[in-house]
């Protein structure tokens, strides 16, 4: 983090010390969406900005993807994270978000609740789904 001339400097330094080019291409300099002089909570949340609009594109590095994690369900994004049927919530597509399988996909919930919902009327909220 930090201006051009530092991530040049920042970028040669390791360099020098033999970190392969490929590593130091993955380098962004500056960090952030550039919204001019601002302070360092802004900077802050300039990069957070960032990160969701890399994610939101599909342009974050391999390695993220819930397939190679192993991951199986089409339920769950490439990140690990799946939507809620139900509210409509961004959640973990892991133990922590409450799977059930239904029809074959795996959902995930935010909230115990939400999964009761489902499990009592799964074609109410996969219906809501598709009309999205």
């Amino acid at each position: 983090m930090g201006s051009q001339r530092r991530g040049r400097a920042l970028l040669g330094y390791l360099a020098e010390r033999g970190v392969p080019a490929g590593q130091l291409d993955r380098v962004r300099v500056p960090a952030g969406l550039d919204l001019g002089r601002t302070t360092h909570q802004e900077i802050a949340v300039a990069i957070l900005a960032e990160l969701v609009q890399l994610r939101a594109s599909g342009a974050l590095a391999p390695g993220t993807a819930a397939a190679d994690r192993g991951a199986a369900s089409p339920a769950a994004d490439r990140y690990g994270q799946s939507v809620d049927p139900v509210c409509g919530m961004t959640v973990a597509a892991d133990a922590s978000g409450r799977p059930l399988e239904h029809d074959g996909v795996t959902y995930y919930f935010c909230s115990s609740g939400c999964r009761r919902a489902f499990e009592q009327d799964p074609a109410a909220h996969l219906e809501r789904e598709t009309r999205c």
